[in-house]
């Protein structure tokens, strides 16, 4: 046992060391560049690289970490957390952490560009975190993945461990006892087709999802990452027309909402959607948001046209056509989640009144029934934990 936990831990030291190690790398490899220097593509290649190593191996040691140490299991405990939950939670962390190298990134741009010219001035750096943070956005396609398909692993062996302990009644389904409470299950047909994932697509029983049919189902997020670890990419490398990279430090802080998002999430994950930290949060995320992603773009478009003397909507006319395009992909969803994100916050500020009949016939039931049927509707399925806390499937 002593040397299985060695092994375990050896793992965990050697994911941080790479991660370190890859960070370390890449900013060794730009002490020798001038301020204004460019990045090649043999420079932005290898960098690209370590951005692979640094978020793959950081993601590795989170999860380690949460999943094989005695501190990681009594969290899990603390929280109900399954291996699902941990992973999302992984996911976010890494996601935090890019928000926050993309937000260093910008500042140490803008500080340095926008006082010398605010169309000219350039600063490695730009171009330095364009290819390192581009291996993020392909990574974390992957990663989305593998939190998906473990989530859909535990709502079938949770499925299975309830089904696999009972017997049939006289209706042919499946009985079992959970915590002294009796649910009933219909057969494996049946259920096939009421397990959903949390996209609301149909779980089978047999196979797991491809990562390509799961993708499939995500175009907005999937062309989202393609978007910006590509095209992005070439903007800021290749398609700047002679552009400094004093506006492009503005992309980068766009970021900065994202640590809040995560967090979020995570305190959703961890049960305390009910707690002030969880209120505050919101209140960040929905400000650093409006203020980041949906004002700033404008502001520097205002900017822009103060700097050529030009009006506005010429001003932004005449920017170079890839700046064009890639803004336009990039503000737009913008838009589109600031007002998911505005309408969830009403909800939690401003609450409608539940009535009776839908406190009644709530999603998830205080009793230990993971399947019954009231007045010919279906009621969510869900699991019960150890401690009797319950969890919608």
């Amino acid at each position: 046992i002593q040397l299985q936990w060695g092994t375990k831990t050896m793992k965990i030291f050697i994911s941080l060391a790479c991660s370190i190690g890859a960070c370390l790398a890449a900013v060794g490899s730009l002490l020798s560049l001038n301020i204004s220097d460019r990045i090649s593509l043999q420079r932005g290649v290898f960098l690209s690289s370590l951005g692979f190593v640094y978020f793959v191996s950081l993601t590795d040691f989170f999860n380690r970490f949460l999943l094989e140490t005695t501190k990681g299991l009594q969290w899990r405990k603390k929280y109900h957390l399954m291996v699902s939950d941990v992973m999302d939670i992984t996911n976010k962390l890494v996601s935090a952490v890019q928000a926050s190298l993309s937000c260093l990134a910008g500042f140490i741009v803008c500080k340095s560009s926008c006082n010398r010219s605010f169309l000219h001035a350039s600063h490695f750096a730009s171009e330095a975190y364009a290819w390192f943070g581009a291996a993020y956005f392909f990574y974390d396609l992957w990663s989305m993945y593998k939190v998906h398909i473990h989530k859909v692993l535990d709502k079938l062996r949770i499925v299975k461990e309830q089904t696999g302990n009972g017997i049939k009644n006289g209706n042919g389904h499946q009985v079992f006892e959970k915590n002294g409470n009796y649910g009933v299950y219909e057969d494996i047909e049946c259920k096939q087709k009421e397990i959903h994932d949390d996209y609301g697509n149909e779980i089978s029983l047999v196979t797991r999802p491809s990562f390509w049919h799961y993708i499939s189902r995500q175009p907005l997020m999937v062309g989202h990452h393609i978007f910006i670890g590509s095209f992005g990419l070439c903007v800021i490398a290749y398609l700047r027309g002679g552009l400094g990279d004093c506006i492009f430090s503005f992309i980068f802080l766009m970021e900065a909402s994202t640590p809040f998002v995560s967090l979020r999430s995570i305190l959703s994950t961890m049960g305390m959607k009910s707690t002030n930290l969880y209120m505050a949060n919101g209140i960040l995320m929905l400000v650093t948001f409006f203020i980041f992603r949906i004002l700033m773009l404008p502001f520097v478009f205002y900017w822009y046209s103060l700097t050529v003397n030009l009006p506005f909507v010429r001003a932004v006319a005449t920017l170079p056509r890839g700046c064009k395009i890639s803004i336009c992909i990039l503000f737009l969803p913008q838009i589109y989640w600031f007002y998911l994100i505005l309408r969830g916050a009403l909800k939690v500020f401003f609450p409608r009144k539940l009535s009776k009949k839908t406190q009644q016939h709530s999603k998830c039931p205080t009793s230990g029934v993971a399947h019954e049927v009231d007045q010919g509707e279906k009621v969510e399925n869900f699991r019960t934990l150890d401690n009797g806390k319950q969890k919608c499937l």
